[in-house]
């Protein structure tokens, strides 16, 4: 089975002229839900995160500390 075979598609195509463009910053999104998350939730958060992907927690944490 294809691996794109999953995802999900749109019932109608659409294009550029069909809808507007909205910006998206994930990493910045993600950083202002933990600014306001609960201090023990964020920090278990970014606990799993880093066994996952300590680049990622180390750039949050920065992020963090920066605000």
């Amino acid at each position: 089975m294809d691996r794109n075979s999953n995802q999900l598609k749109s019932p109608t195509p659409s294009t550029d002229q069909d809808e507007e463009k909205i910006p998206f910053n994930g990493f910045q999104q993600i950083v202002e839900m933990l600014q306001v998350a609960d201090p023990a939730f964020r920090e278990s958060l970014l606990k799993r995160l880093a066994a996952r992907d300590q680049s990622l927690a180390a750039s949050l944490k920065r992020d963090l500390a920066h605000r």
